[in-house]
């Protein structure tokens, strides 16, 4: 009903993530660049990390929709996998789901681990020889258990000598934050090259990201007060 008479033609406030409203805040900005620093200069490991809400997952998909056609990547969103098997095969399916199938490396889910990490290698290398970059994120990266988190510090190990055939980034909460930094994860920790933290909006940040998610959603009009907008900063 609302949006009839704000005459809008979407919902600006919707929960789930959508780069069409992703607005830079100024912290924002800086891990989007650091992301695109870590990718074009082949960084092995990146990690976003930060509380709930603070739009972490949009600027992975605008970062997303922004690399170039010389990246290929794999998001997983959902990483609570049962073992190092589901892991490898989803992220080979992913992967190899686009190519042409005269040339698609021959892949099956009930290949064995040694198998599936010989299939993955090979794939990396045929990348790295077109010239190619391979990234994997994962999302909800503090959903990983310690046996998967482990498998993804062991893919760093696919190299080159002088460059990484897979790229990393880890996003997560700040609880993957400190899961990190606890002294068992401390290997892991070294190989992490770039450690960003995505912070709330700040205050006089809060009105541009109101205005503009309306101004998306077809309002261009001033539907709250700088006052409502300090009581809804203070509420979130």
């Amino acid at each position: 009903m609302y949006r009839e008479f704000y005459h809008l033609n979407d919902y600006p406030f919707r929960l789930s993530p959508d780069p069409r409203y992703f607005l830079f805040s100024e912290r924002a900005r800086g891990v989007y660049d650091q992301l695109l620093y870590g990718i074009q200069q082949g960084v092995g490991f990146m990690m976003v990390t930060g509380e709930v809400g603070v739009g972490k997952t949009s600027l992975v998909r605008y970062f997303i929709q922004n690399l170039n056609n010389n990246v290929e990547y794999s998001l997983i969103f959902n990483p609570m996998l049962g073992s190092s098997e589901e892991f490898l095969t989803f992220i080979l399916m992913d992967f190899l789901k686009n190519d042409d199938p005269q040339n698609r490396i021959f892949f099956s889910s009930d290949m064995r681990k040694v198998e599936m990490l010989d299939i993955l290698h090979r794939f990396l290398i045929d990348r790295y020889q077109k010239g190619k970059k391979v990234l994997l994120i994962i999302d909800e990266a503090q959903c990983l258990s310690d046996l998967l988190l482990e498998e993804v510090r062991l893919l760093s190990n696919f190299e080159v000598d002088n460059a990484k055939l897979i790229h990393l980034l880890l996003v997560g909460q700040s609880e993957f934050k400190k899961k990190i930094y606890s002294p068992s994860w401390k290997q892991l920790r070294q190989r992490i090259a770039i450690k960003a933290d995505l912070i709330p909006l700040k205050k006089e940040e809060v009105d541009s990201y109101i205005r503009y998610r309306l101004v998306v959603a077809g309002n261009q009009q001033d539907l709250f007060y700088s006052s409502a907008t300090k009581t809804i900063c203070r509420a979130s």
